[in-house]
């Protein structure tokens, strides 16, 4: 087989064709990013320097200096929206901050959790009255158009973009996980008001975003934990009946400004929910957790879904990855290559 571009293998992967080898994306996005740490450590391991830089302050995900990039043969790089112009991470004394959404987090360790939600206790009429960042300040997009096209015509990578903002995540943060779950069971009328709020802003977000960048982007990502390490994360009826159509109304709008696929990330055990999300008109899963509840079996997740969804990585980063020898991870990566690399 010819030697393909970056963007050659990644189109093929993406439509369940077998490219010159396996795509490589390093990561530079709020579901598939390096943690400072790690990115400490490769810079050390290959002998290269550089000012360590967080484009995400929660997961602590740094951004991946360009000859990084090309010493991994990463074949992606990504466009993303910049902040808006009224709002800035400003960290205090005690390491507290306040996202542009008034989540305020706290370093706890190698990540920053929500520490105080400004939806809590809401009730309906506060939650239709919050006020929410503007989705399309100008700001948001400034020379977002011009950073793709001259990726998209001086270079051969495919282009990524997308949203830190969804629906599930973003709208229990604004509450406080417990609680949210609690009145997902309890009251879901409260909860339906908030996530179409959410889905109100996205929409908006993302009409002005891919008239900057869709035209060059090949996938835009999304990402929402629909499993835990168990099982799934809510009843499955729930899931179905709340999110699904309003999972279904983004991704139509998004495929009808533009041809990109979309990747959700989501952790945990999702086999339960791949038909569904399938159905609603996401392309791509990330990962395959390997190690959660009825996901140790890739034959069977390829047999079964491996001509409607693209599998973005399925390695065993729980135990064999990071506790493996080099030969165990070898192995790894070459097995599930075999098992899930054709079409």
């Amino acid at each position: 087989m010819d030697k393909m571009t970056s963007r050659e293998r990644f189109r093929k992967a993406l439509n369940h064709q077998e490219p010159d080898r396996v795509p490589i994306d390093v990561g530079q996005d709020f579901h598939n990013g390096i943690h400072e740490v790690a990115y400490r450590n490769l810079l050390a391991f290959l002998g290269e320097e550089d000012d360590i830089r967080l484009y995400d302050r929660i997961q602590h995900l740094a951004v991946c200096k360009e000859s990084i990039l090309e010493r991994l043969h990463a074949d992606t790089r990504y466009v993303f929206a910049n902040a808006p112009s009224n709002w800035q991470i400003k960290v205090h004394a005690d390491s507290s901050w306040a996202d542009e959404w008034g989540v305020v987090r706290k370093n706890v360790g190698l990540y920053d959790e929500s520490i105080q939600c400004p939806l809590a206790g809401a009730s309906i009429d506060e939650i239709k009255s919050y006020q929410m960042p503007d989705p399309v300040d100008p700001a948001r997009f400034t020379g977002l158009k011009e950073r793709a096209k001259e990726l998209y015509e001086g270079t051969q990578y495919a282009i990524i973009g997308g949203s830190a903002a969804s629906l599930f995540y973003l709208s229990s943060e604004l509450m406080g996980f417990q609680e949210y779950m609690e009145r997902l069971a309890l009251e879901p009328q409260v909860i339906e008001i908030l996530v179409d709020r959410i889905l109100e802003w996205e929409i908006k977000f993302f009409d002005k975003y891919l008239e900057q960048v869709g035209e060059y982007v090949e996938l835009v990502w999304m990402g929402d934990d629909w499993g835990m390490q168990s099982g799934p994360i809510m009843n499955p009826k729930i899931f179905k009946k709340l999110f699904m159509p309003r999972y279904k109304e983004f991704t139509h709008f998004v495929k009808s400004k533009t041809q990109t696929k979309i990747a959700l990330h989501s952790c945990g055990s999702v086999l339960w929910a791949m038909e569904d999300l399938y159905e609603a008109g996401v392309d791509v899963i990330h990962p395959l957790q390997a190690t959660a509840f009825d996901m140790g079996d890739p034959e069977k997740i390829k047999k079964s879904f491996g001509n409607k969804l693209v599998f973005y990585s399925n390695l065993s980063n729980q135990s064999i990855i990071p506790h493996g020898t080099p030969e165990d991870v070898i192995k790894e990566v070459r097995d599930k290559i075999k098992i899930l690399a054709p079409g």
